[in-house]
């Protein structure tokens, strides 16, 4: 049984999708053996399971700045437990549509073992254990963000949604994430953990020029 506070956190999240004045994108759900096979060339026959994704979703909930070093700047993670499955996370890290600079991003995480999702909800201040206050970056709207594995053991299909917490929405952001969703390769915490945790080889193939 889902326990209250995935709810919670998913009530927040679906009255955040829905409010007319955000910014929500879907991607394109993921059928993760398939671009292993399509786009990928491996160093010996693989199959990528469901539980080894929602493993590597776990590892990078632990470690960030691990699992994505391109997007997360290296030193700039805190992070306080609140619950058993859930708890703060402080990172810089690159803004989406000025990837060259940083701003902080203060994230409420919340594993959801039972769904095997992963909620992370942006928040513009938090109160550290030590009773000091961080403020999150005012150079991008704060996000959130759900990413969830679904789908059969040996095919596990990836599905991902976001919503920027804007006054209106933003066609830049919109633009910027359909970009994103049309992108073949696997987020790169997949690469990291295919390479780093299961020891497989694997580099991209070249795309067709057609």
């Amino acid at each position: 049984m889902t326990s209250e506070v995935a709810l919670d956190y998913a009530a927040e999240f679906h009255r955040d999708w829905i409010s007319r004045e955000n910014t929500p994108f879907e991607f394109p759900a993921v059928d993760l053996n398939a671009v292993l096979r399509d786009h990928y060339q491996l160093s010996e026959p693989f199959v990528l399971t469901k539980n080894m994704v929602w493993d590597m979703q776990v590892r990078k909930a632990d470690d960030a700045e691990t699992y994505l070093p391109d997007m997360v700047r290296p030193g700039t993670v805190q992070r306080w437990e609140t619950g058993e499955s859930d708890f703060v996370q402080v990172a810089e890290h690159r803004l989406w549509l000025e990837p060259e600079r940083y701003g902080l991003v203060i994230q409420r995480v919340h594993l959801d073992h039972e769904r095997r999702a992963v909620l992370l909800l942006g928040t513009g201040h938090i109160a550290t254990p030590e009773g000091n206050y961080l403020w999150a970056g005012t150079e991008q709207p704060l996000f959130h963000i759900e990413q969830v594995v679904e789908g059969a053991e040996t095919r596990p299909v990836l599905r991902r949604r976001i919503v920027h917490l804007t006054d209106e929405p933003d066609a830049r952001i919109a633009a910027a994430f359909a970009r994103m969703g049309r992108e073949v390769w696997l987020r790169q915490m997949f690469e990291v953990y295919i390479r780093r945790d299961l020891g497989i080889g694997l580099t991209r193939r070249e795309l067709s020029a057609a």
